[in-house]
């Protein structure tokens, strides 16, 4: 399985065969910082230019919902929020049928569903658990995921479902409690 949390940054986790993936160097499911765009003006937190984390992340969903705030002329309700703009407020408006909003969520979300195709083909997980505050949009983001992931795993005959965690806020307790257990 792996958990996609969608927050601030974007952050993974893997495990194979019952085992978390750490990778040789700690990096092992680092998706954040998967190179998904050729044309970035702007460094990411890591240093590196066109990840993940700055498309698919509360933050780049935020930009980009700017940057398609800015290209484009078209009335939008995001155009209100000025700097006040949140996720929240970007993934709402494309549930109720804001064109721009909606073309600049599916933006992001096609980057993390290309990302998590990526992983099916090299890990091919059951699972991919979404989770953090991004999350909350709920179904709906799921739906927009979904779309490319399919799009991008046309090889693979059955595809790893894909899910809203359901722990929210405790989950990091409750997996470091479950990990704590397994040591004796």
């Amino acid at each position: 399985m792996m958990m996609v949390t969608l927050g601030t940054g974007v952050g993974g986790g893997l495990i194979l065969n019952g085992k978390i993936v750490a990778g040789a160097h700690g990096a092992g499911a680092e998706i954040g910082h998967i190179h998904v765009r050729e044309v970035e003006g702007e460094r990411c937190a890591c240093g590196g230019m066109g990840c993940l984390e700055q498309v698919a992340s509360a933050t780049g969903i935020v930009k980009e919902a700017e940057r398609f705030l800015r290209m484009f002329r078209e009335p939008s309700s995001l155009r209100i929020y000025g700097k006040a703009l949140t996720a929240k407020i970007v993934c709402d408006a494309a549930k109720e049928g804001d064109q721009l909003a909606y073309l600049s969520l599916d933006l992001s979300m096609r980057s993390l569903g290309i990302v998590l195709a990526q992983v099916s083909m090299v890990a091919d997980p059951e699972i991919f658990v979404i989770g953090g505050g991004v999350s909350k949009a709920g179904e709906f983001l799921l739906d927009l995921i979904r779309k490319h992931y399919e799009e991008y795993t046309p090889i693979l005959e059955k595809k790893a479902e894909l899910v809203l965690a359901t722990l929210g806020n405790d989950a990091g307790i409750y997996g470091c409690a479950r990990l704590m257990l397994e040591k004796d």
